[in-house]
């Protein structure tokens, strides 16, 4: 089945254990935490249910829940790994599938995902996809007609990891923990587990809207509102209020796109963290964005209309996909094969951003 893939390239900025604010890692790498994974991942028929590596509590202020690795394939030509998430949400109803938490990693059929009348135990949510590329220190978040890219949750689980599973983690036999080290050489107690990323950027959009600051028009904000998290829901409730809807129900979106426009000239400070805060958002999708409105016919060479989301890498392109459940959970091997029959074509896209066409000779 050919599908329409958007895929969105991140840097990665730090990976591995650290002491306090230092910029080099004592233990670890992408390279060496994502064989880890990788490994671990493939020990002992390992269920789903076991693959969390946070918590989450009533009081947390996250605005995610449990993330669970679902499948990860490795290619070994290029060096690069292809992850499945299943990310939990609060949704429930007809429409929602869930996945049974004793099934395996990379040993997921039909039967292990559950629409209506959910098992107690089963755990509804929706599969996110990644693409690492450690040779180049890189992850692509992979989406289909979706704006949720899973990349905060997958950003929090990954150093989760590498404080809880990594092999660099030393507990006594009463498994109290000692500290990390390498080997049997004496834990170390004060590093730091760490794992930041950022949006690969095209830099001349970018520094387009910062030099040209003084003739922005007006703030333009896409946002992609979702019931399923929590720091959503109290705006959730006062946009239906606004338009008169007093009660929600379930036969209402999951997911709400909302626009809106302020007509002000931003400082510098403000434009600053404006962009800031769009490079920290690490779960925007395709549609989520920031826009600058600028005067027509400008002699400075902006559009009318200059959105965040251009001075970053990123492209689409069309896959023959296979799905284990259409809309819900791919096939990774078929990802794999898929991805790297475009792979030359993809990887252009870290320099530049351009439009990758449709190719007849997908795999």
């Amino acid at each position: 089945m050919i599908e329409r893939a958007s895929i969105r390239f991140h840097k990665v900025k730090s990976c591995g254990l650290y002491r306090e604010r230092a910029r080099n890692p004592e233990m670890g790498s992408f390279t060496e935490i994502v064989n880890n994974i990788y490994n671990w991942s493939n020990s002992g028929g390992r269920l789903i249910q076991n693959t969390c590596t946070y918590e989450v509590s009533e009081e947390s202020d996250m605005d995610f829940l449990e993330t669970y690795l679902v499948s990860m394939k490795h290619d070994p030509n290029s060096g690069d790994y292809f992850v499945a998430m299943w990310n939990r949400t609060h949704d429930s109803g007809d429409s929602v599938y869930a996945l049974d938490p004793s099934a395996t990693i990379d040993n997921i059929n039909e039967t292990a995902l559950h629409r209506g009348n959910l098992p107690s135990q089963s755990i509804p949510g929706y599969a996110t996809y990644f693409w690492l590329m450690p040779s180049q220190n890189t992850i692509a978040t992979i989406t289909f007609g979706t704006p949720r890219t899973g990349m905060k949750p997958f950003s929090h689980w990954l150093e989760s990891f590498i404080k809880t599973e990594s092999r660099y983690v030393r507990f006594d036999e009463n498994d109290q923990f000692l500290g990390y080290a390498v080997g049997n050489n004496q834990p170390n107690i004060e590093l730091v587990p760490r794992f930041t990323r950022t949006l690969h950027k095209n830099p001349a959009k970018r520094d387009l809207i910062i030099r040209s600051r003084e003739q922005i028009r007006g703030v333009i904000r896409r946002i992609n509102l979702d019931r399923a998290q929590p720091v959503h829901e109290g705006t959730v409730d006062k946009l239906l209020g606004l338009i008169g809807i007093a009660n929600r129900n379930e036969h209402m979106p999951h997911e709400i796109p909302l626009t809106y426009e302020l007509n002000y000239t931003p400082s510098e400070g403000e434009l600053n963290r404006i962009i800031a805060n769009y490079e920290a958002g690490q779960d925007n999708g395709s549609w989520e964005d920031v826009g600058f409105k600028f005067p027509q016919n400008n002699v400075f060479g902006a559009d009318e209309k200059e959105w965040l989301s251009k001075s970053y890498s990123k492209g689409k392109i069309s896959i023959d996909v296979e799905w284990v459940v259409v809309g819900q959970l791919l096939n990774m091997i078929n990802l794999k094969d898929s991805i790297n029959s475009r792979r030359e074509e993809l990887m252009a896209l870290l320099p530049a951003i351009r439009e990758v066409s449709a190719s007849p000779q997908v795999a």
